[in-house]
């Protein structure tokens, strides 16, 4: 985070998209709170962050909704591999290609 020429505070973030959102959509196998992590990377204003969240491995996501502490929490999320926007080539989290 920093202030920019014009005294905005300025973050850069590295994106994650929904299943729904990559060009295969969502598929059967992606469950509930699936994230895919991208290269794609840019630079907004704080003031567009709407909210935190938390990408953890599938497996912890699992143990953790089965905690009482964790099981509505509308901002925990898994990461389901990873998603290349600019060719809709998706892989796992396990290194596996998705064919489309």
């Amino acid at each position: 985070m920093w202030e920019s020429w014009g005294s905005n505070m300025v973050v850069k973030v590295k994106w994650f998209y929904h299943p729904e959102e990559t060009k295969l959509g969502k598929r059967q196998s992606d469950g509930k709170n699936a994230l895919y992590q991208s290269c794609h990377e840019d630079e907004n204003d704080v003031q567009t962050i709407s909210h935190k969240c938390q990408v953890v491995g599938r497996e912890h996501y699992e143990q953790m909704t089965r905690s009482k502490k964790y099981q509505d929490r509308q901002d925990l999320y898994y990461l389901a591999g990873t998603y290349d926007p600019t060719t809709g080539r998706l892989v796992t989290a396990d290194g596996v290609p998705i064919l489309c």
